[in-house]
C-alpha cells in the first residue's frame, strides 16, 4: 500500500522568501508545476501561498511586484509524517486547505500533501465506506 511517506518523496516542497514579488512566485509555481509554495523567513516557514492566494491579489488588482507575504495565508496548519491518514484528511477538511506540510516529530519540513494525495490515501486504505 502506497503510504504519505512514499507521496512526499516524489517531490520536494518549493519554498520562497517572504520579499520575493508575487511575478517571480507565480513563475515558479508555473516551472515546477505546483499549486503551492512555502514562504520563508531566514529559516522558518511564516506562512504558504497557493493559487488562491493568487488569485485573491489578482482580484485585488495588487502589483505584482508585491511581496508574497503581503498575500501569504499565514495561519500555516501542519501535520506530523506518523499522523492517521484519516486524522489528515479530518484536519485538511476541518481547516479548509487543499495543502498541508508534513513535518517529522522534530519539526523537520519533508515535503507538502495535498488534498487529491491525502484522499487517495484514504481511499486506498479503506477507511471510507
Amino acid at each position: 500500500m502506497v503510504s504519505l511517506k512514499d507521496i512526499l518523496t516524489k517531490e520536494k516542497a518549493i519554498t520562497i522568501n517572504y520579499n520575493t514579488p508575487i511575478s517571480d512566485v507565480a513563475k515558479i509555481m508555473k516551472e515546477k508545476g505546483v499549486d503551492s509554495v512555502l514562504i520563508m523567513k531566514e529559516d522558518k516557514i511564516i506562512g504558504i501561498f497557493t493559487e488562491k492566494d493568487l488569485v485573491r491579489a489578482i482580484a485585488d488588482n495588487a502589483s505584482l511586484n508585491t511581496p508574497v507575504s503581503n498575500y501569504m495565508s499565514s495561519k500555516l496548519i501542519t501535520a506530523k509524517i506518523d499522523e492517521p491518514i484519516v486524522a489528515i484528511a479530518y484536519k485538511m477538511v476541518e481547516s479548509n486547505i487543499r495543502h498541508i506540510p508534513i513535518t517529522n516529530d522534530q519539526g523537520t519540513l519533508l515535503g507538502v500533501a495535498n488534498i487529491k494525495d491525502v484522499l487517495s490515501l484514504v481511499l486506498a486504505s479503506g477507511a471510507w465506506p
